[in-house]
């Protein structure tokens, strides 16, 4: 779909002051936003994402890096262990994607 230049935007439904509030509290700090990671990919992954999301298979979000330089098909952040280990060593101590984990995945393949 991405590779056939098809956009799609979607909302959480929730209502302005919802969006609001949670803006507020990323803007402060007091909501780490990449806790919500639960997967990425590659472009080749969209497919699979968007009907792991349709599905609920993830209580997270995927994560699509369309600039990768070689394929990465959706992968749970539990399975970057056997797929990326120096991605999966970069996660916190939960097992949480964080700043580091990205940084040494744009390292590996961009």
């Amino acid at each position: 779909m991405a590779k056939r230049g098809i956009r799609y935007t979607g909302t959480s439904g929730s209502s302005i002051d919802d969006l609001r509030h949670m803006r507020d509290l990323v803007e402060s700090h007091q909501l780490p936003t990449n806790r919500s990671v639960a997967a990425i990919a590659g472009l080749e992954g969209v497919d699979a994402g968007l009907h792991a999301v349709a599905e609920g298979r993830f209580a997270g979000k995927v994560v699509i890096y369309p600039n990768l330089n070689r394929p990465l098909p959706l992968t749970p952040l539990a399975d970057l262990k056997q797929v990326l280990p120096a991605v999966y060593a970069r996660l916190d101590k939960d097992g949480m994607w964080t700043k580091e984990a990205e940084e040494e995945l744009l390292r590996q393949m961009v």
